[in-house]
């Protein structure tokens, strides 16, 4: 987290990206976002139940914010599922360890791609 504010401090001169989805005037978010180029891979958080957290995710980063960031992949995912993985941004050469809560999804026309939120869960 620490790594991803110090790089997002450094992109303060960088044009917002409009909101994804309408929102009411109630609505605002709490962080402003950034255009990004990354790629995120992860896999749902294994539950308490048994469950296995075999299947794994991917998504191109389109933007992203000190509070979370959008992706762009070719399956949905579960609403409000945690997804443990691995973020790389473009010009930084580690992978950022990240837990991330799925917060909405939204399918993109044409085809079968879909535009999802995720918010930082540490």
């Amino acid at each position: 987290m620490l790594v991803l504010r110090l790089l997002l401090r450094g992109m303060t001169s960088a044009p917002k990206c409009s909101t994804i989805r309408t929102m009411n005037s109630k609505e605002k978010r709490a962080h402003s976002r950034h255009p990004a180029n990354g790629r995120f891979t992860g896999s749902p958080l294994p539950s308490l139940r048994g469950q296995e957290g075999s299947e794994i995710t991917q998504g191109t980063v389109t933007n992203i914010s000190d509070g979370g960031f959008s992706m762009v992949a070719t399956h949905p995912i579960q609403i409000s599922g945690l997804l443990q993985g691995r973020l790389r941004l473009a010009r930084m050469p580690a992978k950022i360890p990240t837990l991330v809560q799925v917060r909405w999804v939204q399918p993109v026309a044409p085809g079968r791609r879909y535009r999802i939120g995720l918010q930082y869960a540490l």
